[in-house]
This record gives structure tokens, sequence and C-alpha cells, in this order.
């Protein structure tokens, strides 16, 4: 086989070959069970039988963000990509703009350095399913999703942005956990109401941490955080944390679902916008409450 010439670049990593070079062919990468990765723009791609990783080059190397950072790094370059559907474990995507989304069937999926941009086509931006579990790292996740930007259990975020979408921002299902990251500028579309963070798992370590959390007011704005499990929790699932966030906006800004609750609760030392419609708390008085307050320091109304 001829050795690549001119612009080719040759990445390696958990036992995954990249081979890049600057021919004009079919734009699909394909893995070794037969997985596709469609929308590699005008390359080609050779991989080893051991697939790790799936890298834009334009991007670079990966270097931790600088603190504070949440979303894709300003200036990094990304290559375009259509929808992906990832059914090969220990998967890495890093340095995509993804128009569509991307469904996560394999376990230890990372998708990190992208943005993932909502085009009515896919319900969510990064949903996992079946065995899938993903972690989340420097995404920004904008536009229009049916359902929400991120939806399933057993993923984790951290640095996400989650800016002007038309639904719910995010979904945690079981085992999911959310740190660090920022969601706001919600849009929501006509006719129905969307919350920020909904939280449908029973417990199982879910986890929203050290957020900013803004849905905003006005019609179509329901909470910055619903608890709202899509089945009754049992004795022992585990317990539903909200920490250290700051959250602002909707009728209810951390509103709980009566019916289905967690089987426990815990909101502690989140800081209040003063503005949400009605009250910035209702929850179930067996839900453990300590030292919430308005971001001003002020005490917060009794739920």
């Amino acid at each position: 086989m001829a050795r690549p010439r001119g612009p080719a670049r040759a990445f390696a990593r958990g036992g995954l070959a990249l081979a890049t070079c600057g021919l004009a062919v079919a734009g699909v990468l394909v893995a070794t069970d037969g997985t596709t990765f469609p929308g590699v723009p005008a390359s080609t791609v050779a991989l080893a039988p051991a697939m790790a990783a799936v890298e834009c080059a334009a991007a670079g190397p990966y270097r931790v963000p600088e603190r504070g950072s949440v979303g894709v790094p300003a200036g990094l370059a990304l290559c375009p990509s259509a929808p992906r559907r990832i059914t090969v474990a220990g998967v890495v995507l890093d340095g995509w703009e993804v128009h569509g989304g991307i469904v996560v069937e394999a376990p230890d999926v990372v998708v990190r350095r992208s943005r993932i941009v909502g085009d009515g086509s896919t319900p969510y931006g990064i949903r996992t399913e079946g065995e899938g579990s993903v972690r989340i790292e420097d995404v920004t996740l904008t536009g229009d999703f049916p359902e929400a930007a991120i939806g399933g259990g057993h993923w984790s975020g951290e640095r996400v942005e989650i800016t002007d979408v038309t639904r719910d921002g995010a979904r945690l299902g079981d085992s999911a956990r959310l740190r660090n990251s920022s969601v706001h500028d919600c849009a929501t579309a006509p006719g129905g109401d969307a919350s920020a963070l909904v939280v449908r798992g029973t417990g199982g370590d879910v986890l929203v941490e050290d957020n900013t959390v803004e849905v905003g007011k006005g019609p179509g704005r329901d909470s910055a955080v619903l608890l709202a499990p899509e089945e009754p929790a049992e004795a022992g699932e585990g317990a539903v944390v909200i920490r250290g966030n700051v959250l602002g906006g909707g009728r209810y800004t951390l509103r709980q679902d009566e019916p289905r609750m967690p089987a426990e609760v815990r909101i502690t030392g989140n800081r209040f916008r003063r503005n949400a419609e009605e009250a910035p708390l209702r929850v179930s008085r067996r839900a453990v409450l300590e030292d919430n307050s308005y971001l001003d320091g002020g005490r917060l109304p009794l739920p």
C-alpha cells in the first residue's frame, strides 16, 4: 500500500490507528464490525481492528480547558458530521459538529469537544439506549430537539453548555449526572412546556451539582429543575441530589412532581434568583432542604 503524501496525518490512541489524507472520496467511516460513522469530510480513514477513537484532525490534540470553561472551547476548529449511532464500546468522539443527534448503544463512550446542532430530525441531541453509557465533556448542544438535548440514563456531563433549545434541556434517567455546566436561554417551541433539567430517574446516583441553570420566564417555561420520575420509586433505589447550583426562572424554579417522587431527595446549598413567576420551590415535605437561599443571601419562603 502506497504511503500517504501531502497533508496526511496519523493518530494512535488505545489501539486505534487513524490515517487521514486529502483525497475526495466517500466520507463514511466504517468500523470493523460494520458500524458506520457518516459525515467525515473528503478524507479516507483506515481503521485498525480495535477501534477506540474517532477524532477530527482540525481540532488538534486534546488539552484540558481553562478553569470555568463551559461548552466547546473558544476558537476550536470542528469537522462536520451527520447523525451518529454508536454501537462499539469505548469509542471517543472528539472535535465534531454533528447536525442531528448521537445515539449511544454501547458502554463507556466519550463525546468530547463537540457541538450538537438540532435540526428537528432527531428527538435528542445525545441519548443512551440499551446498554449505552456516555461521558460528555466540553460539549455545546443547541437547536431543535423535539424531546431534549440530552436524554436517557447512565450518562455524565462535565462543562456542558445547553442553550437555545426548543424543548427540555436535559432529562436525567438513573445514574445520570450533570456538573459544572450551564443551561440557559431556553427557546421553547410553540404549544408546549419545557424545563431546563428534568429528573426522570428514581435514584441510583442522580446528581445535579455546581451548575448554572436559567430557564427564563414567560409562556412554555416550566422549571429550571423538575423532579418527575417516569416510575414510582422503591425503597433502596438511592437518592436524587440537587447541590450547589445557581437556579433561576420558571413558574416554580425547582418543582417536584408528587405522585412519582424519587425515594430520597436532597436539595442543599443552592442559590435561587428572585425571578420565579410563583415561587422558587415547590417540593415534598419529605425532601431534605439545607442551606438554600436567594442569590443575594435572603431566606427562601417555605415550599
